[in-house]
This record gives C-alpha cells, sequence and structure tokens, in this order.
C-alpha cells in the first residue's frame, strides 16, 4: 500500500490539520529546492508487508507538512527526490522542524522542534559511528533456516580473529558506543530518555547479534567452547516495548534460529519447529512478531499444507493482531485460487431464507469472502470489507459474506448484532460444506474476487482495505 497524500499547506493551518489527520507533525523547508516533491517512509515493515508512506509536495515558500500517525518510536526516512535519502527519528506526538538545502540534502538538514535534540544526536552518532546502508554491501552466511547479515568491519574481524580477541573486541566497540551515549547525555540532557534507550538498545542487540553468529558460524573452526553462548542468558528476550527496534528482531530471530538448530528439532519443518520453540520462549508482541515472521518466511518456503495448522492456530489466538498481517498477506499469496478459471457455482440461503446463486449475478464483480464469528480475524476483516463497500466508487461490486459458522443461530445473531452489508449466506456443515470444497478454503478469513465473466481475478498481494478498494474500482 501507499499512502499519498498530496499537502499543500502554510503555516497557518498546520496546528489545525494536526489536529485533525495525525499526533506526530514533520514540518520544514528546503531551501534552494530542485525537486518539490518530498516522501515520509515510515518503518512499519515488521507489521505489515505494505510501505507506509506519504508525499508531500513543497509551497511557494519551499515549505512542507507531514502529520502523520506514529505509534512506535522509529528511525524513519525523508526520501527527497528519486534517490536522496536522510534518516530521521520519531516519536509519538513529535513535532519535528526539518530545515535543508536542496543541493545537498543529507548534509545540511538540521533538526529543531520537539524531537529535534534527539535527531540532532542522532546525525552526530552516525558521524561517529557510519551506518553501512546497502545490502549489497552485507556479508551473508546461512546457518540452520536463515541467512545472517553482517557489515564488512565485522565480518573481517570474524575470519580473522580467535574466538578471545573477537569477544574482547566486541566488548570494546559497545563499551565506546555506551560510552558515547553517556557523553550526549550530559552535553544534550533535552535528548529524551525514550531515545536515549533506543539507541542503547540498538547498541545492546547489534553486539549480541554478532557474538551470536560469530559462535554459531565459527564456532567449529575456532574452537569456541559451549561457555562462549553464556552470553545469551543475559539478553532481554521477551520486552514488548523492543519490538520496534530493528536490532531486537534482528537479533531474536538469530537466536531462536540457532536454539532450534542446536536443539532436539523435534519439527521436521524448521519453520514449524521455531513457532512451536516461541511458545515456550517467547512472551507477548515479541512472541506475536516472531510467530508471523517465521510462519510467512514457512509459507515461502515450505508448500500451503505443511504450514496450514500454525497458520490456522496463531491468526485465531494470537492477542497482538497488528502482527498478523504479513502472515496473512503471504497465505493469501500462497493461495490465490487459479486465476482466469471459471469461478463454481453454488446455491445457498440468505437470511430471509430465499436462495442465491453465483450465478444470479453474471455480468457483476463479485467479492466473496468466508467467515465466521468464532475467529476474531474474520469479524475484524469483515469490519473492513464494510467501509470497503461504504467507499467504493462503483454500484456493479456486489458483496457475498459466507458464514462458516458452528449453528445458523451464531450467524442469524451476528448479521443482525453487527448489521453486516451485502449478501449474507450460511454454509450448512462449516469446512465440510460443498462450497468450501468448491472454493478449495484451507482456512479463514479467506476471500475471492470474480470478474464480471465469472473467472478469478488476482486478489491484491496486501491484504488492506486500500488494495482491496484499488482492485475492485480498477476492474473493468
Amino acid at each position: 500500500m501507499r499512502l499519498s497524500i498530496i499537502v499543500f499547506l502554510f503555516a497557518l493551518l498546520f496546528s489545525e490539520v494536526n489536529a485533525q489527520a495525525g499526533n506526530t507533525q514533520i514540518t520544514g523547508t528546503i531551501k534552494g529546492a530542485i525537486s518539490k516533491n518530498l516522501t515520509l517512509i515510515l518503518n512499519e515493515r515488521h507489521k505489515s508487508t505494505a510501505q507506509h508512506s506519504f508525499d508531500a509536495r513543497l509551497n511557494e515558500f519551499d515549505e512542507f507538512a507531514f502529520i502523520v500517525n506514529v505509534t512506535e518510536p522509529q528511525i524513519a526516512l525523508l526520501q527527497y527526490g528519486r534517490d536522496i535519502y536522510a534518516h530521521i527519528y520519531i516519536e509519538p506526538g513529535d513535532q519535528l522542524r526539518v530545515d535543508t538545502d536542496g543541493g545537498d540534502f543529507a548534509k545540511a538538514i538540521t533538526f529543531s522542534g520537539t524531537g529535534g535534540a534527539n535527531n540532532r544526536v542522532l546525525k552526530f552518532y552516525w558521524e561517529q559511528y557510519p551506518q553501512v546502508q546497502s545490502k549489497f554491501a552485507m556479508k551473508q552466511y546461512k546457518k540452520g533456516g536463515m541467512y545472517y547479515e553482517v557489515t564488512p568491519d565485522i565480518d573481517q574481524k570474524m575470519t580473522s580473529l580467535g574466538y578471545s580477541s573477537f569477544e574482547a573486541e566486541m566488548r570494546r566497540i559497545k563499551d565506546a558506543k555506551l560510552s558515547t551515549i553517556d557523553s550526549y547525555q550530559r552535553s544534550y540532557p533535552e535528548i529524551s530518555p525514550i531515545f536515549a534507550g533506543y539507541l542503547r538498545y540498538e547498541i545492546e542487540y547489534d553486539w549480541a547479534y554478532n557474538m551470536l553468529l560469530y559462535g554459531y558460524a565459527f564456532g567449529y573452526k575456532n574452537g569456541v567452547p559451549d561457555s562462549y553462548f553464556d552470553f545469551t542468558q543475559h539478553i532481554l528476550i521477551n520486552d514488548d516495548n523492543l519490538v520496534s527496534s530493528e536490532k531486537y528482531r534482528r537479533y531474536i530471530k538469530g537466536f531462536m534460529n540457532y536454539k532450534y538448530d542446536k536443539g532436539a528439532k523435534t519439527a521436521a519443518n524448521p519453520y514449524i519447529g521455531q513457532y512451536e520453540l516461541a511458545k515456550q520462549m517467547l512472551t507477548g508482541k515479541t512472541q506475536a512478531w516472531f510467530q508471523s515472521d517465521v510462519i510467512t518466511r514457512g509459507l515461502h518456503k515450505s508448500d500451503l499444507g505443511t504450514m496450514i495448522d500454525p497458520y490456522n492456530e496463531f491468526v485465531s489466538t494470537t492477542l497482538y493482531h497488528e502482527y498478523a498481517e504479513p502472515a496473512m498477506t503471504k497465505f493469501y499469496e500462497k493461495n490465490m485460487y487459479a486465476v482466469g478459471s471459471p469461478a463454481p457455482n453454488f446455491t445457498l440461503t440468505d437470511v430471509n431464507g430465499a436462495p442465491v446463486s453465483l450465478s444470479d449475478y453474471v455480468g457483476k464483480v463479485i467479492y466473496i469472502d468466508f467467515w465466521a464469528t468464532w475467529c476474531p480475524p474474520c469479524v475484524r476483516k469483515l469490519s473492513m470489507i464494510q467501509d470497503v463497500e461504504n467507499q467504493i466508487n462503483r454500484n456493479d461490486v456486489i458483496f457475498i459474506h459466507v458464514s462458516l459458522d458452528r449453528t445458523e443461530d451464531d450467524w442469524r445473531n451476528a448479521v443482525a448484532s453487527r448489521n453486516i452489508n451485502g449478501i449474507n449466506l450460511y454454509a450448512q456443515g462449516g469446512y465440510k460444506s460443498e462450497i468450501v470444497n468448491k472454493f478449495n478454503v484451507k482456512a479463514i478469513p479467506e476471500y475471492y474476487i470474480i470478474s464480471k465473466n465469472g473467472t478469478f481475478v488476482k486478489k491484491p498481494s496486501a491484504v488492506n482495505a486500500y488494495s482491496i478498494k484499488e482492485c475492485l474500482e480498477k476492474l473493468p
């Protein structure tokens, strides 16, 4: 999904828009602008396959404004023109001011306002400790079921140092970076405690990841003893406040892969094995994010039948549904019914007892979904689709909702109490019903889009209201 907001704002309107559109404001100027276009890219990849980006256009005074809803502290990207980037740190509620020059966008950038001190310090820190931005520059090691990436300088140390020397060198680098943060806090007391903590955790988990990979990748070659891995016992792996940190997530993925690979391997499939291991070792948001991530990777590498049980369990039981979209999107991608083939006809009964057949709607675009009241993700998705139904800009789209509820009363009560629009049908027998077999429904929520000539249409890769509405509106 690409959220495009073309913003032409003047300074007097900033506070009014902020009250209406989001909790975080980023404003500024670009003097001598070569391009009038600026894009803000939020770091939401751990919760969504979509890129959450917002577009602004400079006004006649070279001013811009972004008013967005930010839920977690994060490093976001400002993209100027086609390929010029600058990193910024934002927290919910920030009112950050960013001023720069179009001829030297990243280097000339200055920060003020709420969050300004945080970003000035971040700029100092990254000038002192440059970040490798290109994935092509990273060195990869395949261990167990995943690829580990390290920067060229760390890889050089891994390949040239024995484990004692490597351990000492990693400790030296970590201590130097933490000492730098201490000095920043003394010199810039106005930086937020959340930001200082964010940087400290990034340093700690980067150190832990490099330590883990060295022992894992070079342990046999360099005679690394089992006691080397004792450091992992002191690394926190269940902190809901850290899931937004890329370094934290990277360590968790690497650590869980290592633990499964070196453990009993109770499951033949490594992704299912790690999913089950997460039940024992992880909790809260960390568990939800990791299970969604490992299911997503498993669906990419394994056949649908292998991953269907953990997928069904996860989407129906997780308490943190904000992390489920990547797994659900990959499931839909994997389970897309044959595009271009004719949709099977069926006849079911609606809430008034009247028979309804798919063939009744030849010449219409059809959105048909399968759901049940006992499936929380289904209920949420149905609510999302109600919004699509109310907002869609065409009147020849038919929305059909097929319930797989255990009893007809459960279905009728839900339709009435939730005021569900569209055509509501009940499939007697649930998963054993004929329509489920015809549509190859393996798990719910599930949906299909059918063209006016009765054939299946390729579903959008992202499972969100914007993508589905866009797909339906673009169909002939």
